[in-house]
């Protein structure tokens, strides 16, 4: 059983992308053993204890037993680790299905409009400091259904087109609620839809938030890479895009 610190089945998806991209990326350690802390050797062996940690204290423990006899056995140590990551993936596999979950990530048929709304809510209320939504149709409402559960508790930016005006009329009522005003600003060069999640995990969907679920579309977390190098695309658009206010007081 997985003991994540959230029940988020959002969360655990992102975490299993992660295991499954450091399961792929896993690199050479060679036959001798490498003390260098800055290694790709002892990184990778870092952030994966990080990962294993997170599923509770079975596979933490695990992870401290291999890595205890890491110097003796450097040679074997990388497909140890690596059974390890491909033990916890399974789980969380094993787990997303049995709690019916498993379409996170996934397709979404026509009409399942309540079904993306409770996925897509659960990863924005799973965010720690920051949101980031991408998308040239976000409008007011759909900055009401989605960011009303946060509250003042992180940074908000949307990065919109059409509809800035719209969302700039939830803005100020926001911050006189909840203390914090979300950041909004507006742009052309829209042409992804993202959700970017304390500025590491990358959530794409297939059209618009606003319409998501009442025709076909996705929503799909991002290998650790790519989105790496999307988030940073988007976040020098947002550099460039203009900002939004809300003229109103309250």
């Amino acid at each position: 059983m997985i003991h994540l610190g959230t029940n988020d089945p959002a969360a655990m998806q992102v975490l299993l992308m992660k295991i499954l991209h450091e399961i792929e990326t896993a690199p050479d350690f060679g036959e001798m053993y490498i003390a260098d802390a800055t290694s790709a050797p002892q990184q990778w062996i870092a952030r994966i204890g990080a990962l294993l940690a997170r599923l509770g204290i079975e596979h933490k423990l695990a992870f401290n037993n291999q890595k205890s006899i890491t110097v003796r056995y450097w040679a074997l140590s990388r497909e140890s680790f690596r059974q390890l990551l491909v033990a916890a993936a399974e789980e969380i596999k094993l787990e997303l299905e049995l709690e019916g979950h498993e379409h996170i990530g996934e397709v979404y048929e026509s009409q399942r409009q309540y079904d993306f709304l409770k996925d897509l809510s659960e990863i924005i209320s799973a965010a720690q400091t920051s949101v980031f939504v991408v998308d040239p149709y976000f409008d007011g409402a759909t900055f009401q259904t989605y960011f009303t559960s946060i509250g003042g508790r992180c940074e908000i930016k949307v990065l919109c087109g059409r509809y800035a005006n719209d969302v700039a009329g939830h803005l100020s009522a926001f911050k006189a609620q909840y203390g914090r005003e979300p950041l909004l600003r507006k742009s052309r060069d829209l042409h992804d839809r993202l959700v970017i999640v304390d500025g590491n995990d990358c959530w794409i969907v297939g059209g618009s938030i606003k319409d998501a679920g009442k025709k076909p579309t996705y929503l799909v977390p991002l290998q650790p890479t790519i989105a790496t190098t999307k988030i940073a695309i988007y976040e020098d658009l947002w550099k460039q895009a203009v900002p939004v206010q809300d003229n109103k007081s309250y």
